[in-house]
């Protein structure tokens, strides 16, 4: 998919998002569904742009369908609890009316942002971040960081 985007004389509809996995069938739908618990895999549909680097991914959820049925509202407390003490990871506060999220904010950092909208009956999940940053590279710096019981920010901003 890259060497589409960095071919000379490109086709001008990439000049513009791109909606891809229309099969509904995304290679990690399981790990989301196991790692999350969900009963079911959610619905993910993965867009790709032509910018340098970053990623939003955003998944969509039912609130009938997660155990308790709690609200976006809701989700979004459990997660700023449970992510309090992450250094790289932060989860914005809920916002009834949140701004747009561009996918190249985090650019050149190790951060993960969380930002969760919806309502009572729908929920959409965003993970904003750099994927060379916190997705390769700076994932691999902290991850040998905590192998060796140095400070997980070593040598990371």
């Amino acid at each position: 998919m890259i060497a589409r985007y960095e071919e000379d004389g490109r086709d001008d509809a990439l000049d513009a998002p791109g909606l891809y996995g229309l099969d509904l069938a995304h290679k990690h739908l399981p790990e989301v569904q196991r790692v999350c618990g969900l009963a079911q895999p959610p619905v993910l549909v993965p867009v790709v742009d032509d910018y340098r680097q970053g990623m939003a991914t955003t998944i969509m959820l039912h609130s009938r369908l997660l155990k308790g049925a709690p609200s976006a509202r809701e989700v979004c407390e459990e997660l700023r609890r449970y992510y309090a003490d992450q250094y790289f990871v932060s989860v914005m506060p809920f916002d009834p009316t949140p701004p747009t999220i561009h996918a190249n904010e985090l650019v050149s950092t190790n951060r993960l942002r969380i930002t969760v909208c919806g309502n009572a009956e729908r929920i959409s999940v965003t993970a904003l971040f750099d994927n060379l940053g916190k997705g390769a590279a700076g994932a691999a710096v902290q991850n040998m960081n905590i192998a060796l019981g140095l400070d997980e920010t070593t040598g990371l901003e």
